[in-house]
């Protein structure tokens, strides 16, 4: 286990490699939904089942010998998730 302090906001300083995989996830998330219309709730609860993956991810890293690949991976598709609510909401 990791000292909190390597856990700190990197402020994303380095950035480019995060866009890259928030791209690629949309990508893959188009392949395998296609362009998806849902209700503001089942957004929201889609959204709370993808933490829920991160949450699980971060337990078994912490407790089961997870991996830190999964919990990054498990927080990019939340974060494609949020970005795809956000662009919805604003060209609403």
């Amino acid at each position: 286990m990791m000292e909190l302090n390597q856990y700190t906001d990197k402020c994303l300083q380095n950035d480019s490699w995060i866009i890259k995989k928030i791209v690629n996830e949309k990508s893959s998330q188009l392949t395998k939904w296609g362009i998806q219309t849902h209700s503001p709730f089942e957004w929201l609860t889609i959204a709370v089942e993808e933490l829920g993956s991160v949450a699980k991810a971060i337990l078994e890293y912490e407790y089961r010998n997870g991996t830190k690949e999964k919990i990054v991976s498990e927080a990019i598709q939340v974060a494609t998730l949020a970005l795809t609510i956000a662009e919805i909401y604003e060209n609403d």
